[in-house]
This record gives structure tokens, C-alpha cells and sequence, in this order.
């Protein structure tokens, strides 16, 4: 069934405080643009948003549902009348979306966390990434190396201190 176009206008409308947002009507569905990204569809008078983790942060509840057969899953959006609400949503995800000509996939970027001393905490879905390596071999030296066993113990201690992480590394205790 394709989609009714006041329900498209309603949509665009709603969408609106997010920036420039229009739509493409593709084999009697909708493409939905911000600024010229690609965010969105609206299939058979239903509103489908690309899937990032920011976006996810934004849902009250997450919904994922293929917008047509052999689609990938994408947010349900069921209430579209917060304006405010999908204008937020909108905007979060255009800019968690990756650029043009990128192969970054957006629900697999995550915020990448560097401290600045070792007294600050270890967060949940901590990423060991090469900034982070950087900060352990300012207190374990360069020989520092990244052991499965210490990324599992990071990742299981969120909520301790980077101290506390620096202190198991140099005893062996992970």
C-alpha cells in the first residue's frame, strides 16, 4: 500500500525544526531528506528512521522494524506528533549519519572516550581505541600493550577509576 502524500506533508511538517526536510517519492513510498542526508522513510503512512545510537539515546522506546520486505531494520517511529521530540530525533540522527563517499557504520560509532587523569571513571561501553592506548603508556610506559584480559576487565569494571584500572595492569590482577 503506498503512502498517503498528506500524511508525506504531515511528516515533512513535523520533521520541520530539524532543518531543510523534504521527501522523494520512490515506487510509491518515501525517502526522507535533512539537509539533503538521507534519513528516513515513510512507508504505507508509517515513519522509519535509520538506526544510530545516538537516535536510540533519544527513543523512549526503540522499535526496529523493516519499513518493506528485505529491508534492513530501521526505528518505528509510532508517535509522530511531538513535533519537538521528532525534531530532536531527526537532527541527532542526521548527525550521527556518515558523510558522503564514508563507509562508517553509524550504529557500530561509538563515542570514543579519552580521560584526562587517571582519577576519572571508567564508563559503560568503554571502546579501547589507540587515544586511549596513549593514555596508559603516559602511566605504564611505552611498553604498554593491550591484552584481551585487560579490555574485558575494563569493560567489566565501569564505574571504577582509570587509578584503579592503571593499579591492575601493573599487579597482573585482570
Amino acid at each position: 500500500m503506498a503512502s498517503n502524500p498528506d500524511f508525506v506533508q504531515y511528516i515533512l511538517d513535523q520533521c520541520s525544526g530539524a532543518g531543510e526536510v523534504t521527501a522523494k517519492k520512490m515506487m510509491g513510498d518515501y525517502c526522507v531528506y535533512c539537509d539533503g542526508v538521507l534519513f528516513g522513510l515513510v512507508c504505507d503512512n508509517n515513519l522509519f528512521v535509520k538506526p544510530t545510537y545516538p537516535g536510540a539515546a533519544r527513543l523512549e522506546k526503540v522499535d526496529m522494524r523493516a519499513p518493506y520486505p528485505g529491508a534492513r531494520d530501521h526505528f518505528f517511529i509510532e508517535d509522530v506528533d511531538d513535533r519537538d521530540a521528532l525534531a530532536d530525533l531527526v537532527r541527532t540522527t542526521v548527525a550521527a549519519l556518515p558523510t558522503a563517499g564514508s563507509k562508517r557504520n553509524p550504529m557500530l560509532a561509538k563515542e570514543r572516550h579519552v580521560p584526562v587523569s587517571p582519577d576519572e571513571v571508567i564508563p559503560e561501553g568503554l571502546v579501547c581505541s589507540q587515544d586511549l592506548r596513549a593514555f596508559f603508556e603516559q602511566y605504564l610506559g611505552k611498553g604498554f600493550r593491550y591484552k584481551v584480559a585487560f579490555q574485558k576487565w575494563l569493560r567489566e569494571n565501569a564505574g571504577r577509576t582509570y587509578r584503579e584500572a592503571i593499579e591492575a595492569y601493573k599487579s597482573g590482577t585482570f
